[in-house]
């Protein structure tokens, strides 16, 4: 039994009318016909008599009616009650994100949720990426209760585990390699997967599961072709199992191999003698949230539905600034201050 078969039963022994016990629940009067018929066999007798001038209610009918409104009103009142607790943005909120996202973007974010959300104090917190790929900041006991992640691969999948909710795409930053300024494909203005395969790329840790590692690093061009990795993997050439993007950086600075990251790193982590060459065929790089699903509340929604709708509103004056700055440059006249922006975000996921 059903609370809708509930209501269905309540409104026809109100209005002693099946029809227009239809109309006020707004389905067709067949289906009250059918509620009312399954529920009198769930109870073991009829609950109406029906004639061609008239509805009413059995004795037993009756007796139905008291303990039904009576349970169906608490029912009801308690999920009013709840929905409107479930729905209260709470007072704090403590958001972790992966440092190479850019303080920008994330900041953009939070400064969204907040002008909607005063009275929220969020903390936020840049996040080590530690070898395997774990979500460590989300773990039992972990006081973070959102996370922004990087995902490889163009959507979410990378980063979904049992446990876990991941939100919407916010973002999507192109893929390029990192190379020593000295590279000779540092003079390139962009390359594919099988310009690679001359060189060493850096091996993701081998504790990275399998999804995560072969659309951060794959072991094949689009074509076919091998990509050769290091012999030993990053975590490994560092020393610790923390990958401070600092180490990483060094690492190509000295030449022990090349590494698969997002185009605009540089941006985000300036490092001389380096440069990050676009690599064309491969997915973006996106942004999600992640949260524990044990600890999802109204101030994760609220936080993750603001994040939409910004990252939504700041692709759209995107395209918008990139259309007018089409039709100067077509009149050839020169463009007048830059286009701005907001940080991690280059295109829709």
């Amino acid at each position: 039994m059903e609370l809708r078969d509930v209501e269905t039963f309540l409104e026809v022994a109100r209005a002693l009318h099946f029809g227009r016990a239809a109309e006020r629940l707004n389905v067709s009067q067949g289906r009250v016909s059918q509620i009312i018929k399954a529920l009198e066999r769930e109870v073991g007798g009829a609950l109406f008599e029906r004639s061609s001038r008239r509805v009413r209610l059995t004795p037993l009918g009756e007796r139905f009616r008291t303990g039904a409104a009576d349970g169906y009103d608490r029912l009801t009142t308690t999920l009013r009650e709840c929905r409107a607790v479930a729905r209260q943005v709470g007072d704090r909120l403590r958001i972790g994100y992966q440092w190479t996202m850019g303080g920008q973007f994330t900041e953009r974010l939070v400064s969204a949720f907040s002008e909607g959300h005063p009275h929220c104090e969020v903390f936020v917190n840049s996040l080590v990426y530690r070898t395997g790929g774990r979500m460590e900041p989300l773990a039992e006991g972990s006081d973070v209760d959102l996370a922004l992640w990087w995902s490889p691969g163009g959507d979410s999948s990378a980063v979904e585990a049992p446990g876990l909710v991941v939100g919407p795409v916010l973002a999507a930053v192109p893929r390029g390699v990192l190379v020593p300024s000295a590279h000779p494909l540092a003079r390139r203005a962009a390359i594919t997967l099988d310009d690679l395969t001359p060189y060493e790329l850096l091996r993701l840790p081998d504790t990275v599961g399998a999804r995560m590692r072969e659309r951060w690093l794959p072991t094949r061009t689009g074509s076919g072709k091998a990509l050769r990795h290091t012999d030993e993997d990053m975590s490994r050439l560092t020393g610790t199992p923390d990958l401070p993007v600092e180490d990483v950086l060094a690492l190509v600075a000295r030449g022990r191999g090349l590494h698969l990251t997002v185009a605009n790193l540089l941006d985000r982590v300036p490092f001389p003698g380096l440069a990050v060459v676009p690599v064309l065929d491969m997915p973006p790089m996106v942004v999600v949230p992640v949260w524990p699903a044990t600890r999802e509340t109204a101030t994760v929604r609220a936080f993750v539905e603001s994040a939409v709708r910004a990252t939504t509103a700041d692709r759209a004056a995107a395209t918008r600034r990139a259309r007018v700055a089409a039709r100067v440059g077509r009149r050839g006249q020169p463009l007048a201050g830059g286009t701005g922006g907001t940080g991690v975000a280059t295109q829709s996921g």
